[in-house]
C-alpha cells in the first residue's frame, strides 16, 4: 500500500517522540520506579505461572482454571444478559465495551480478578517491575460486513517496551468466534518496525510466515497472557459472537501517560498488598 511521504514521516516522528516519554517519566519518578523494580525482583518464581513460553514466543496459556475465573464468567454473562444496548466501542463496529464506571470498583470481580496474586505476581516478574493496571474491559465481539479493519488486522501495541494483557474467554471460542490470533515472537521480529500500525494479511505475508499463526481457541474460562508489544496479533474476525474479559498492564512508566487514574477510598487501601497498591497507582 503506497502512502504519501508526508504521512509516513509524520508517523515515524510521532512514534519516536512518544518513546522519549519513557526515560523522562522514569527520571521524574525514579524513587517509585526503583521501588517497583525491587518489589518485582523479590517475588518468588513459585508464586507465578511459568513465563517461559511468554518470554520465548509472546504468549502463555494458563493451565487449568485460574482463581476467580468462575466468578468472572458468571458476572460477565450477567452483564451481557442485562445490557440495555451494545454501543460501538472506540469507532470499532465489530465490538462493544460492556463495562461502565461502576463496574471498575475494587468490590467488583472485574477489578478484583486483575488484582489476584497470581496475575500480579506473574505480570511483575515478566515486566520486571510492579505493574500498573491501565484498564479492564469486557468486550463483546460480533460479526460485521466488510473486510477486516483496525484491530481485526495485524498490529502491535506501542505504548511501552513490554505490555501484558490478560484475556479470559467468557464463552467457548472456536475459529468461528474470532479467536485472539498471533504471530509468535520469532515471526513477529521479522516485520520491519517502520511499517504502519495496522497491516493486512497480504502485507504481513511479505515478511512473516502466516502458516505459523497461532489461533488461541479454547473453552470458556481459558486464560491467556500475551505481550502485545512483542507479538503481532489480531482478533474479533467473528462469524459468531465472542465475549472476552481483558486486563491491560504496563510498567506505568511507558511512552505515554497512564491511561487511568484509579480513585480509591483511603480506607480501602489498608487491606491491599504493596503489589495491588502499585497496580492502582496508590503506593
Amino acid at each position: 500500500m503506497r502512502v504519501p511521504l508526508k504521512t509516513f514521516v509524520r508517523d515515524q516522528v510521532r512514534r519516536n517522540t512518544e518513546r522519549l516519554g519513557r526515560p523522562i517519566r522514569i527520571a521524574r519518578g525514579y524513587k517509585e520506579y526503583a521501588a517497583r523494580r525491587a518489589l518485582a525482583e523479590s517475588i518468588p518464581t513459585a508464586e507465578c505461572w511459568d513465563v517461559s513460553s511468554l518470554s520465548a514466543e509472546g504468549y502463555l496459556i494458563v493451565p487449568g482454571m485460574a482463581a476467580g475465573v468462575a466468578e468472572l464468567i458468571t458476572a460477565s454473562r450477567d452483564k451481557l444478559a442485562h445490557a440495555q444496548n451494545l454501543p460501538q466501542s472506540r469507532n470499532k463496529a465489530f465490538f462493544s465495551q460492556l463495562l461502565e464506571a461502576g463496574d471498575r470498583g475494587l468490590d467488583t470481580i472485574f477489578t478484583r480478578f486483575a488484582l489476584t496474586d497470581k496475575v500480579l505476581n506473574t505480570t511483575a516478574r515478566y515486566l520486571g517491575v510492579a505493574p500498573f493496571l491501565e484498564s479492564v474491559e469486557l468486550l463483546y465481539s460480533k460479526p460485521v460486513q466488510g473486510p477486516p479493519a483496525q484491530s481485526q488486522q495485524w498490529h502491535k501495541d506501542r505504548t511501552d517496551r513490554k505490555i501484558l494483557k490478560v484475556f479470559v474467554y467468557i464463552n467457548d471460542v472456536t475459529p468461528k468466534h474470532g479467536p485472539l490470533s498471533l504471530l509468535p515472537r520469532s515471526q513477529s521480529e521479522k516485520v520491519p518496525e517502520f511499517l504502519f500500525h495496522y497491516l493486512t494479511d497480504d502485507e504481513m505475508a511479505r515478511y512473516a510466515d502466516l502458516s505459523k499463526v497461532v489461533a488461541l481457541t479454547g473453552a470458556a474460562g481459558t486464560t491467556i497472557l500475551i505481550d502485545t508489544q512483542t507479538s503481532y496479533h489480531l482478533g474479533s474476525r467473528c462469524q459468531e459472537p465472542r465475549l472476552a474479559y481483558v486486563a491491560y498492564f504496563s510498567s506505568g512508566f511507558g511512552y505515554r501517560a497512564r491511561e487511568t487514574r484509579w480513585i480509591v477510598d483511603p480506607a480501602a487501601l489498608s487491606p491491599l498488598s504493596p503489589l495491588q497498591r502499585y497496580a492502582l497507582g496508590a503506593s
